[in-house]
């Protein structure tokens, strides 16, 4: 890759995450609905372990080995450990989804 594409993927990357995050703290505060507190906190997990794993894959593409004969390994090890990651931000991001449609069982509905 050409030398200005990791800064600009990590850049960019980290812009439109942090416009997300902010988007739904604000959405957060302007709604304050008791029912949908731990719905948000999920998609802030979400952000948070998406993150992790967007940085793990990033760093297996964009570091220049050591000792290139042990290059493949190590590649492979930061993007499994992204992969992994990615799985897990996908489950937390359905538990947000499901807190979101959750009825709320106090009303009685």
């Amino acid at each position: 890759m050409e030398q200005e594409t990791m800064a600009l993927l990590g850049g960019g990357f980290g812009i439109v995450m942090s416009i997300s995050f902010v988007f739904v703290i604000l959405l957060w505060i302007k709604g304050r609905k008791e029912v949908y507190r731990s719905a948000f906190g999920w998609v802030i997990a979400h952000f948070v372990v998406f993150s992790a794993a967007v940085a793990c894959c990033l760093k297996a593409i964009g570091t220049r080995p050591t000792h290139p004969s042990m290059a493949s390994e190590g590649n492979s090890l930061w993007l499994g450990i992204g992969g992994v990651l990615w799985a897990a931000s996908m489950l937390i991001l359905l538990g947000a989804i499901a807190a979101f449609t959750a009825r709320d069982t106090h009303r009685g509905e």
